[in-house]
């Protein structure tokens, strides 16, 4: 039995939202770990604080770009908005969850 329309585009989300809520966890982990090292620059000593910043810079770059390709809804293709937790796109009106 294949699923519906609708219960796919359950499952897709389901797995948009787990790979969006791992890159939030891995981006808030590094950006505190980069931010313990900026304080502690004697544990890195062939770094410059500068390098440290632009390390933290590039981190919120990469899952800036990456939330920008994943979390797009699996019916209609475009930006999910802000919401973590939303249940029905504001875009189709597609049931999310």
């Amino acid at each position: 039995m294949q699923p519906t329309d609708s219960e796919k585009i359950k499952q897709e989300f389901k797995a948009l939202r787990t790979r969006q809520l791992i890159a939030i966890g891995v981006t808030l982990a590094l950006l505190l770990l980069i931010a313990l090292l900026y304080n502690h620059t004697h544990l890195l000593e062939g770094f410059a604080k500068n390098d440290i910043l632009s390390a933290q810079i590039l981190i919120l770059c990469v899952f800036i770009g990456f939330s920008s390709y994943n979390w797009k809804c699996p019916s209609c293709t475009r930006y999910i908005g802000p919401d973590i937790n939303r249940r029905i796109c504001k875009h189709c009106g597609a049931r999310l969850r």
